[in-house]
């Protein structure tokens, strides 16, 4: 039963996006090579929205990326380049991505938001629109 974590962040201004990039980059390399990932995607959705969607054979495993170099680093930039962001995860029968639109269910009616400095009205709410794209995705293992 793989563990699933789901990730959404909207950088707030293009003038973020490029180090946002270069970091999520790196992050995405690392994790390539993770121990107990077992396969994940992203996706960029409309108005600077990115998603990622992981399967891992355990939290732990998770827990392990998620204590790596370049992903403390993206995060430790986070709160200043996104004004919404928010995570989820569940343990699940499937060893297959859920569909997007589940995703998004999930993580907006059971996620949890992360700090950001200046959240926007829908980070403040807790309430975000549905992904709108999704032909923009690309596997990451």
């Amino acid at each position: 039963m793989p563990f699933v974590s789901v990730t959404r962040l909207r950088v707030k201004s293009i003038l973020y996006l490029i180090p946002f990039m270069r970091a999520n980059e790196a992050s995405a390399q690392e994790l390539k090579l993770s121990r107990g990932l077992l396969k994940g995607k992203e996706l960029i959705d409309k108005k600077l929205t990115f998603w990622t969607i992981t399967l891992w054979e355990d939290e732990e495993s998770m827990r392990g990326f998620r204590s790596s170099l370049s992903h403390r680093n993206a995060m430790q930039h986070l709160p200043k380049w996104c004004n919404e962001a928010s995570y989820h995860h569940w343990v699940q029968e499937e060893n297959e991505f859920p569909e997007w639109k589940t995703v998004s269910e999930k993580l907006f009616t059971e996620g949890k938001l992360s700090k950001v400095r200046n959240p926007s009205k829908a980070q403040v709410a807790n309430q975000f629109p549905q992904i709108k794209w999704t032909k923009t995705e690309r596997a990451l293992k």
